[in-house]
């Protein structure tokens, strides 16, 4: 009886795992890793978007600027793992050249990450002009990847 208990529990739980593992397997088809590799890069652009707003004069919501910072550097730490294999074709900006030329990509994302670092430490600090030299120097370092290894939008 206790068997049969067993087994009817196995055949019930079987088609859920193996319906689940074919799901986790799915998720990370190479569109879906696009897709949320799109998600990151645009939050890392819109809180890019909200510190150039701040530096330009154009707002005074200050006390937002270290959860701006923060979300540039954790989207960009983030990013050192959204360019696996097999995601270089398909709708993405990213161009042949990342993967031809990984290295020199994950060396510039590094030099983001460490200015965003920067902008993170220097809007911990308050001081203005201090936050506006390291968002610049941030601003800069976009380049370094997104002129080689990004389609040009």
């Amino acid at each position: 009886m206790r068997i049969s208990r067993a087994l009817a529990c196995v055949s019930l739980m079987l088609p859920i795992l193996v319906g689940g593992l074919s799901a986790a397997l799915a998720a990370d088809e190479p569109e879906n890793i696009i897709k949320y590799r799109r998600n990151v890069m645009k939050a890392v652009g819109a809180n890019m978007g909200n510190l150039a707003m701040f530096a330009k004069g154009n707002i005074t919501f200050a006390d937002n600027i270290i959860t701006n910072a923060r979300g540039i550097r954790e989207g960009l730490t983030m990013a050192e793992g959204l360019f696996p294999e097999g995601t270089e074709t398909g709708d993405t900006n990213a161009l042949p050249k990342l993967w031809e030329d990984k290295a020199g990509f994950e060396a510039a994302l590094r030099d983001s990450i460490a200015a965003a670092d920067a902008m993170v430490t220097a809007a911990g600090g308050g001081a203005m002009p201090t936050v506006i030299e390291a968002f610049r120097a941030l601003g800069k370092t976009c380049g370094g990847c997104h002129k080689p290894y990004r389609k040009k939008l």
